[in-house]
Parts: structure tokens; sequence; C-alpha cells
């Protein structure tokens, strides 16, 4: 199967990337979206440039992101609403960093009929926790300390685990098994499972 079979399959749907901290979504976003033509959104990005936009809407979301809080979902149902409605998004996307919970799930439903276009499938990098934290260590960034860490990837499991469940329910989730190989390998097994969806 080609990558135009693939495209051709998507449409203007959209693929989610979901997994724990530091699993490597972005950097497979990015690999995937080069290959499948399709532009790549961390709505974590989005949220960020927007709070340093230093708009209204930016600011109501600074102080739920300073205060550590979960931003409110009408709030995010109405700013991920407008931002995904640019027309660069209307061939489909790669969407890295929501939905990230069960809660979510119909939220982006939502959002994304409105544009005409559904989650395709979602693509659930499991990489190994001591893989994470061999990461973590080697990456050294200050807000990948041991605490923060365990923390964050305590809410991936209270709260994303059950969300990768309930896709998996549905049919739209390819678990992707990451160990040692390298991001171009993985991007090429996401494309492999993509393609024997075309069969």
């Amino acid at each position: 199967m080609s990558i135009a079979d693939i495209q051709a399959l998507l449409g203007s749907d959209v693929l989610v990337l979901v997994g724990a901290p530091l699993c490597g979504k972005g950097t497979q976003g990015k690999l995937l979206g080069k290959v499948l033509d399709r532009p790549y959104v961390s709505s974590g990005d989005l949220f960020r440039a927007e709070v340093a936009s230093g708009s209204a809407l930016g600011q109501q979301i600074h102080a739920y992101m300073e205060s550590g809080e979960l931003i409110p979902n009408d709030l995010t149902t109405e700013f991920l609403t407008t931002k995904l409605s640019d027309k660069v998004y209307h061939k489909g996307m790669i969407l890295d960093g929501y939905p990230r919970n069960l809660s979510h799930l119909p939220l982006i439903d939502n959002i994304l009929a409105n544009l005409n276009e559904r989650i395709f499938t979602a693509i659930y990098l499991d990489v190994p926790k001591t893989k994470l934290n061999e990461r973590r260590a080697h990456r050294g960034r200050t807000d990948d300390d041991g605490d923060t860490f365990e923390h964050r990837y305590a809410v991936f499991q209270d709260e994303t685990v059950p969300l990768i469940d309930a896709l998996k329910s549905r049919n739209q989730l390819i678990k992707i098994d990451c160990n040692d190989e390298s991001p171009e390998e993985i991007s090429q097994r996401i494309i492999s499972e993509l393609s024997a969806l075309c069969i």
C-alpha cells in the first residue's frame, strides 16, 4: 500500500497521538506530518502561543496553567474550536495532547464533527516506564526532574489510560510497542499499521 492510499483512506480525518510523558509524541507527530502531508498540531503549543500573545483568552488560560489546574472543558472547547477551524487543518491533521482524558473524548468528537472531521484512529506509543526514566535522565530539563515526572506519569495512568481503553473499544487505536528503535523505525511501523487498514 502506498502513502497515497493511506492519505486517501484518511481523507480529512484526524490522527491522534497518545502516550505517557516523554514517549516521543512530538517527534512522531512531526515525522508522520511530513510523510502523510498533514499538519502536526500540539494542543500544548497552541495554548502556550495563546498565552504568549497576551490575549484575554490567553490570560484566562495562563491563570489555570500557573495554578497547575486543568483548563476547564468549556474554555478548552471554545479555544480548540476556533484554532482547529483554521483552513490549514481542513484536510485533516495529526493531533497531539488532546484528548487527554475520557471527559475530553465527546468534546473533541463534537469539535471535529462541526468541522466535518472525525478521529480516524489514535496511535498509542507504549514505552516502558524504565525507558521513559532513561530519556528523562538524558534530557536533563528542569521540568523533567524525578518528582515532576512521577506526578505526570501518575496523571497519565489515572486519566489517559482509561481514554486509551475507550478508544480501543471504539476500534480507534493502534498500539505501537516502543523499546530501542529509532524514531524513524517507529514511524515506519506506524505507517505499516496504517497501510494494513487500507487492505
